[in-house]
């Protein structure tokens, strides 16, 4: 064994106590209220059993003994001792969980006496209650251990697979307790949680009975009448049911989920085990058959083993069929030397000429597609030269359009500057306007001071010359009103003279792009015109070395017929070598052997001088 299977192997006792109270969190609160239920302990005993019994108990049963006991299972399944049988530790390492299970519940059974008799002995209770808390609270911990013993395996089973392997023809075999069989295991899980629930059950009524029986006892001391027996009795009656109810409800959820996660275990573990043996029965099936990742004491690791074994018988019978398939190989091989010198001066001709074949082909394949090339260069060439003299005529009706376009613009720019003169002018008039308005304005105003000195005489003159100043004020607004728009029709006249004199410039600058546009499209309409001659001298070059092109293939053609004849007839014999050689290769696939052959294969295997 290497340093590191020995050190990991000092680490499996620590990891197999770590999953024993890995569920002790959701057992633990269970047995001490159990404990405390059936005898009957108050608050303040119930606190002297959590500080000093409980303590002493855990450590003594619940951490030092089950790691010195599984320690001392774990070297005792892992010695080597000279002359044991070959599946010997095999079944020493599968007989752990289950001596896990037994030894940890009596393990638990001493801590649950430890616990159950020093607040009985201290306080003073009836000693009978040591017998029946341990018989309760016994079954819980046996229950507790069905749920744990799945886990412990699961730990162990890469050891057990690790020495399964070794020698998987030894079938590991035992008998008693500890060699766990579904046949009887299954039915005592099943009992245990039904003599849990009737224990529970029971003792939660015998203890609630019992309680209020001391009470109605202290009740009935003095004279009772019989109304007041049968008032007393239906009251500890309602009370019984009404305290008994809270610590049921609570023990039947914790019963059933516990019942329940036992149940998971233990199915996820048959489900573990089905899904196992079904991957090495379908590997076995598909030709590449291995040994079985599962080994285990119960029914199905009897399959595992039996698969185990058919996997050995197996693995003879494909070493005796590969044997046979290398005799057959080596007929095959020298059948095919044979062969192969036979064909292979045909083959070089064959070859040879299929490659001449081909050859032609893609000279003729080449030369016709370079006429028809030719054929479309010329059709594309005259339509070039059509379309260059057709863009010649277009540019130089774009070139009279444009001029005439400037002309325009000009002219537009001429009429939108004499507008703003004449704008000028209105706007001079307007000022003029203004002057005048404000010279009468002032005549009104000394009109009025005139007409106030000369008294009743001068008030018909007032009020002309009120009228008068109303008109000059009404004269200057509208000349003012006049003005602005004028101001804003100037100004709109001088942005489309600018915007003109830029259109102006443009247009004469698409006027110089055109006319060099228009000389470059002349000169290309010439060299169109020189290759559409050469393309005519192309083309009737390319038709005349077709049609001798052609000729040659048909000749090779001929030639290649003559040639597939006597291929076909070689086919047939090196047909029935492949068949020799398929049947070979099935063989020696089914023995599990990899295929080597050590005669040439003929070169033209396969090879086809068709004619096109």
């Amino acid at each position: 064994m290497s340093s590191l299977e020995q050190a990991d192997l000092k680490k499996l006792p620590v990891r197999l106590v770590i999953a024993a109270n890995s569920n002790s969190y959701t057992v633990f609160p269970a047995l001490v209220y159990m404990v405390g239920l059936i005898t009957g302990l108050n608050k303040d005993e119930a606190i002297w059993l959590l500080i000093w019994a409980l303590p002493v108990a855990g450590t003594l049963f619940a951490a030092v003994g089950p790691y010195v006991f599984i320690k001392k299972l774990v070297e005792n399944a892992f010695a080597t001792n000279p002359g044991e049988r070959a599946s010997a530790r095999l079944e020493r390492i599968l007989k752990i969980p289950r001596q896990m299970e037994v030894g940890l519940a009596i393990g638990s059974v001493l801590s649950i006496l430890t616990v159950t008799a020093a607040p009985v002995v201290r306080f003073g209770k009836n000693l009978w209650l040591i017998p029946w808390t341990l018989v309760v609270v016994s079954l819980l911990v046996f229950l507790l251990m069905i749920q744990l013993r799945p886990g412990w395996e699961r730990i162990l089973r890469p050891y057990a697979l690790a020495e399964f392997h070794k020698n998987p023809e030894a079938i590991p075999q035992g008998s008693g307790i500890f060699w766990v069989r579904q046949r009887w295991y299954l039915p005592y899980a099943f009992g245990v949680f039904v003599a849990c629930t009737i224990a529970t059950v029971t003792s939660v009524l015998l203890r609630e009975g019992y309680n209020n029986f001391l009470h109605l006892r202290e009740q009935m001391l003095g004279p009772v009448t019989p109304d007041q027996f049968l008032s007393l009795l239906d009251g500890a009656v309602a009370k019984m049911v009404s305290d008994a109810l809270l610590p049921l409800g609570l023990l039947g959820s914790y019963l059933l989920v516990s019942a329940a996660f036992s149940a998971w275990q233990l199915s996820r573990y048959q489900t573990e085990a089905a899904q196992s043996v079904q991957t090495t029965v379908e590997a076995l099936a598909s030709g590449e058959p291995k040994l079985p990742e599962w080994v285990s004491t119960d029914e199905i690791g009897d399959l595992a083993a039996a698969t185990a074994k058919a996997f050995g018988r197996l693995k003879a019978f494909s070493a005796s069929l590969g044997e046979s398939a290398h005799a057959l190989r080596r007929s095959a091989e020298q059948l095919g030397l044979s062969t192969s010198k036979q064909t292979e001066a045909l083959t070089h001709q064959a070859t040879a000429l299929q490659e001449t074949q081909v050859t032609a082909q893609e000279i003729k394949q080449t030369s016709a597609l370079t006429a028809q090339k030719a054929e479309g260069i010329l059709q594309q060439t005259e339509k070039a030269d059509q379309i260059s003299r057709a863009g010649e005529a277009a540019i130089q009706q774009s070139l009279n359009g444009l001029q005439e376009i400037g002309e325009q613009v000009k002219e537009m720019a001429r009429q939108i500057r004499n507008l703003d003169q004449r704008t000028r002018q209105i706007a001079s008039i307007t000022t003029t306007v203004k002057d005048l308005a404000d010279q009468s304005n002032m005549l009104a105003l000394n009109a009025a001071i005139e007409a106030v000195r000369s008294g009743e005489h001068g008030k018909g003159f007032g009020v002309v010359a009120r009228e008068i100043r109303t008109l000059a004020d009404q004269s200057i607004r509208a000349t003012n009103n006049v003005r602005s728009i004028l101001q804003d029709i100037s100004t709109a006249i001088r942005t489309t003279v600018s915007m003109t004199e830029k259109g102006s410039e443009k247009v004469e600058s698409s006027l110089i792009q055109v006319r060099e546009f228009g000389n470059n499209i002349t000169e290309l309409s010439g060299i169109v015109r020189d290759n559409a001659a050469s393309v005519r001298q192309i083309t009737a070059a390319v038709t005349q070395q077709n049609t001798g092109i052609t000729q040659i293939f048909q000749a090779v053609n001929d030639l290649s017929r003559l040639m597939d004849q006597t291929m076909v007839q070689l086919r047939t014999s090196d047909e029935a070598l492949d068949l020799v050689r398929n049947v070979t290769d099935k063989v020696a696939a089914m023995s599990g052997e990899s295929r080597s052959s050590t005669a040439p294969r003929p070169v033209a295997r396969g090879t086809s001088v068709e004619s096109n």
